[in-house]
């Protein structure tokens, strides 16, 4: 990274992962990509490597898949669908194409189902995004993070954020004294003026009273939101925040849990907002589906992602772009954090926005 970046988790100087290529009989090339991270609720890279070899073991030994098709507003059963090419074998993937397969490690399966899908949106000739939505939408907002040490440098950088065309800022609050926090949020926000959307991000540092006063202090410079005050598995404080706080709270690191997932979308009150992190949760596919759920349920949705690499972000765009909702800047504008980002790849942010590729699958190499 240029910079460590420092999150309530720990500091951050690099990160690792896996690239996943797929080639099929016709040469196309499907791509993946797994980045663990075990503090936001991944497998061990290690865990990750294991669970990549035993997918893909598993998938060369496939003598005849069958391909469902990905859930979505699609065509009714049994309807003929033009875009697949009946010349062209099927591909593994589907809402039970994992089973019998490592369950603890979403980082390794996010990477193979993403390379799956990049094969498949090939295959039939759309982007993935279209791939994920026939509604899915051309482009979407993204936010800028925000992550100088000091007020002053902090002031600056929102400052050229806003000059490059980013309406949504944010900060990385907790793990420091409270003054610290409203120093360095007074300074962004003299910074920007009253126009530009700030949200921060706690990851879940806080304790319940800390939050508390945390949130009544932040907001008098207007937040848009705050991200996991509070620790992921205590959904009850959380529903109790919610119910007072001065500004929309959002899940995150709750996700990763399952029984907090669950106490979530059983209660709606509980937050109106889903972070969503696609490695975390184990690939698009269940990521979409948990924000159809969540919409079902009155609540709103944004993908971010967990400092990944250029292949996951792509794949997390097209994602973000076949959301039910777009009222929410994504957090994928990620890339200045790091020293070896490929130059002018299509999923770079321009005026804040990412403009996704028309080339079928995933559009990026």
């Amino acid at each position: 990274m240029v910079n460590p970046l420092r999150t309530a988790r720990g500091t951050y100087g690099a990160r690792e992962g896996f690239v996943v290529r797929l080639e099929d009989e016709e040469g196309r090339v499907g791509q993946g990509e797994a980045m663990p991270l075990e503090e936001f609720g991944t497998e061990s890279p290690a865990a990750c490597e294991r669970a990549l070899k035993e997918i893909l073991a598993h998938l060369e030994r496939l003598p005849s898949p069958i391909t469902p098709r990905p859930p979505g507003e699609g065509r009714g059963e049994g309807a003929e669908d033009p875009g697949v090419d009946p010349r062209i074998p099927p591909l593994p993937l589907g809402e039970g194409w994992g089973e019998g397969l490592p369950t603890r490690t979403p980082a390794a399966r996010h990477g193979v189902e993403q390379a799956l899908l990049d094969l498949l949106a090939q295959r039939r000739r759309v982007p993935l995004s279209q791939l994920l939505s026939s509604d899915a939408r051309s482009s979407l907002h993204v936010n800028a993070l925000l992550g100088a040490a000091t007020p002053e440098a902090l002031a600056e950088e929102a400052r050229r954020a806003v000059a490059e065309g980013y309406e949504t800022l944010k900060l990385k609050v907790a793990g420091r004294p409270l003054p610290e926090d409203l120093a360095r949020l007074s300074a962004v926000r003299s910074a920007v003026g009253a126009a530009i959307r700030l949200r921060v991000d706690a990851n879940g540092a806080w304790t319940e009273p800390e939050a508390r006063a945390a949130l009544e202090s932040l907001s008098r410079y207007g937040l848009e939101l705050c991200e996991q005050p509070v620790a992921p598995e205590n959904t009850e404080a959380l529903a109790r925040l919610s119910a007072h706080s001065p500004c929309p709270l959002a899940a995150d690191e709750s996700l990763a849990l399952p029984e907090s997932t669950e106490h979530i979308l059983n209660n709606p009150g509980t937050v109106g907002i889903l972070v969503l992190k696609p490695m975390v949760l184990g690939g698009l596919l269940p990521t979409l589906s948990l924000a159809r759920e969540a919409a079902r349920r009155g609540m709103d949705a944004y993908v971010t992602s967990s400092l990944d690499g250029v292949i996951a972000r792509a794949g997390a765009a097209h994602l973000a772009a076949a959301l039910p909702s777009g009222r929410y800047a994504s957090g994928l504008g990620v890339g200045h954090l790091f020293k070896d980002e490929p130059a002018n790849h299509p999923f770079r942010p321009v005026g804040g926005r990412i403009e996704l590729p028309r080339k079928p699958g995933l559009g990026v190499h």
